[in-house]
């Protein structure tokens, strides 16, 4: 059986970008929950319709 070394780890060449996806996932969730914190009347100042709000608050933080 041969002997398995850390250098030839599927895990070790994986490519960088996961920090940046979790990134990605963290600022969705804090912007979602921005979004949700706001009151009606600030969401029509911003120029944002109800249930377009609705939709995006309802949204999993994986999915843009």
């Amino acid at each position: 059986m041969p002997a398995v070394t850390l250098s030839s780890s599927p895990a070790l060449r994986r490519p960088a970008a996961r920090p940046s996806l979790l990134r990605t996932w963290l600022n969705r969730i804090r912007t979602r929950r921005a979004l949700a914190a706001l009151h009606p009347d600030q969401a029509r100042d911003a120029g944002l319709e109800p249930w377009a709000l609705r939709i995006e608050i309802a949204k999993p933080f994986w999915r843009a």
